[in-house]
């Protein structure tokens, strides 16, 4: 296999903003009074109880910072599009497979376009593989982070699943690097240029740039599965 624009920057499309495209952040909630979000969203909390059971709950405030900050992304690249929160960590980054894997399920059945995921695990879990496999099925794209250094490769590796990375790419581009797999810029929110050296860099807002990058693609193109999303991009392989 032969792809091509492997180092191409691509159509931006600067001029949509999402309107119209529903996403799911599934991560460690929101603070919706942090000023680069200011928004009430809607969304619900899963954890394990005692019991051993997923229980769900309203609370989907973020103690941890980073699903603001996702989200942030979000709000500044694809201001029109509704996002939907499912608050999957708490107290640290880390939750079981099958919780992740109901908020997926969740998202699915609140008819989302696109579920974010800037996370990665270690191993495969056939759980979260099944709640991913069944989202694309339905027509809705996975965009999921992974890192390669870390071996944090699920669910980015799952087929159907975007794939994205952190790499020298301008904010609302994107670099093809195989098929279903992608690098975007890793900064959340851009800084003076004097601070941008200090600011937080990571897969996670890799993800989220593409996850906007998507939303606008699905505004212009006014088809929102994820089949559309893979017939575009497969004119950039050959």
């Amino acid at each position: 296999m032969v792809i091509g624009k492997q180092a191409e920057r691509v159509d931006p499309l600067s001029e949509f903003t999402g309107k119209g495209v529903k996403i799911a952040v599934l991560d460690s909630g929101v603070n919706v009074y942090h000023s680069h979000i200011d928004q009430e969203l809607g969304g619900l909390a899963f954890r394990v109880n005692r019991e051993g059971g997923i229980e769900l709950h309203e609370d989907i405030r973020d103690y941890l910072g980073h699903g603001t900050a996702v989200t942030a992304v979000m709000r500044q690249m694809a201001p029109d599009a509704e996002i939907l929160v499912g608050k999957i960590f708490d107290e640290k980054l880390a939750c079981y497979p099958s919780v992740l894997a109901e908020a997926i399920d969740w998202a699915v059945e609140q008819e989302v376009h696109i579920i974010n995921l800037s996370l990665g695990v270690n191993r495969n879990h056939q759980v979260i593989e099944e709640a991913c496999a069944a989202a694309i099925e339905k027509g809705v794209a996975v965009v999921a982070s992974y890192n390669k250094q870390t071996g944090l490769l699920w669910p980015a590796n799952y087929p159907g699943v975007f794939g994205v990375r952190a790499g020298e790419v301008p904010r609302m581009e994107w670099q093809l690097n195989a098929l279903n797999n992608f690098s975007a810029c890793g900064f959340p929110r851009e800084l003076p240029e004097e601070t941008q050296i200090y600011n937080i860099h990571g897969h996670s807002f890799a993800a989220a740039h593409f996850t906007s990058w998507l939303a606008r693609l699905y505004e212009k193109q006014e088809r929102k599965t994820v089949q559309d999303a893979m017939s575009y991009f497969q004119q950039y392989v050959s």
